[in-house]
């Protein structure tokens, strides 16, 4: 066995540290992995809400080259140090912060790795179009632009370098500079209405700042929700993405909207809009599904769904927001449908017993404050 490289613990100065470990063993693949975990430890050191992590990682590199062993021990030592636990018994997985490494991809690797990325794009330029009207011509731009490349990248006849240079082509746009922007003033128009942090102070953060504030208040939100009695649900929605015949921000089911007032058709328009932009839109998703904590059985939906075909044909796309309720038997998620139920009083009934929970639970949450009117609405008609 080969003695210990350090008697001590990692020292502050990496570089002196990462010295005494090449002086031991004449290994990349060990220096590498060594300097992989060194570079979490400046990362994470910054942020004080995972600061322990650090002190951690910092232990187990030092028991790992304190306590001896041969080359490919310590090297499969190295590479299982995959996560580590803080005092107050919080895991922390340490591959989220490696940096990734890069490789040059086949031909049919770049055409795949390309079509995730624009069918990612397309994703969110469906949403921002909902969010942003006045931005709807260059994001519809991007839009075709997306369309055309998807082909190009289909069509193996055409080489992959005139791929790359579309792709080049689209990147410097104007319209895909102007869908940039859109995704971070998404963000921070996010974090100004759900983590209530100054504009001006908003204006000062980075790209990286912003999405760290996002993941910290992500968790304040969740925990907001236990004490709602409603959880987020992940499970795929995507097809039951279709407009629903009432609960739609349209307004086209005359009998079910009878007696409420603009200022309540206004408020359940919003408050579909902001559960989605709360906590669908951060995933990429134009739909956010919960469930009652109260009542097992009773799921909502938030959607943002096309209104009919015909505005399938049209050349801007604007999304229309709705809310859908299930119930479950079993195993499926069974919607409430009016041909099921057949007269219409006892079918509205059932829809205001499912949408009711969920609206009073998001009232109660900060920075939610249903509108009034609506739940006055909701109220007076159960």
């Amino acid at each position: 066995m080969s003695k210990p490289v350090i008697d001590g613990t990692v020292d502050e100065d990496t570089e002196k540290f990462l010295t005494e470990i090449q002086s031991q063993f004449n290994s990349d693949e060990i220096i590498h992995e060594v300097k992989k975990r060194l570079d979490v430890i400046h990362e994470i050191s910054a942020k004080p809400e995972i600061s322990d992590a650090a002190n951690a990682l910092r232990d187990r590199l030092t028991q790992i080259f304190s306590g001896g062993g041969q080359e490919k021990e310590v090297l499969t030592k190295l590479k299982d140090l995959t996560e580590v636990r803080t005092p107050d018994g919080k895991m922390v997985d340490l591959r989220s912060f490696f940096k990734r490494e890069r490789r040059t991809l086949t031909e049919l690797e770049y055409r795949e790795s390309l079509a995730r990325k624009v069918a990612n794009t397309r994703a969110h330029v469906i949403n921002l179009t909902a969010y942003y009207h006045t931005e709807a011509k260059p994001l519809s731009a991007l839009s075709q632009d997306l369309n055309e490349i998807e082909e190009q990248i289909k069509n193996i006849s055409i080489p992959v370098a005139e791929v790359k240079i579309i792709e080049d082509q689209i990147r410097d746009s104007k319209h895909f500079h102007t869908y940039e922007d859109l995704k971070i003033r998404f963000l921070k128009e996010w974090l100004a209405k759900f983590a209530a942090i100054d504009p001006v102070e908003l204006e000062k953060m980075d790209p990286a700042d912003v999405q760290r504030q996002i993941q910290e208040h992500q968790r304040h939100q969740m925990t907001e929700l236990l004490k709602s009695k409603i959880k987020l649900v992940e499970e795929d929605m995507t097809d039951y993405l279709g407009i629903h015949d009432t609960l739609e921000g349209g307004f086209r089911e005359e009998g079910f909207w009878r007696g409420c007032n603009r200022a309540g058709k206004s408020g359940f328009s919003q408050w579909i809009l902001a559960v989605i932009q709360g906590f669908g839109m951060l995933r990429g998703q134009r739909y956010a599904l919960f469930q009652s904590e109260q009542n097992k059985s009773q799921y909502l939906l938030f959607g943002l769904g096309i209104p009919s075909l015909q505005a399938l044909r049209e050349e801007t796309i604007v999304l229309v927001p709705y809310i859908k309720p299930f119930t479950k038997k079993g195993n499926y998620l069974l919607e409430i449908r009016n041909r099921e139920i057949g007269d219409p009083d006892e079918y509205y009934h059932e829809l205001r017993h499912y949408a009711m929970p969920f609206l009073f639970a998001f009232d109660q949450m900060r920075n939610f404050d249903v509108n009034k009117e609506l739940i006055s609405f909701f109220t007076s008609t159960y």
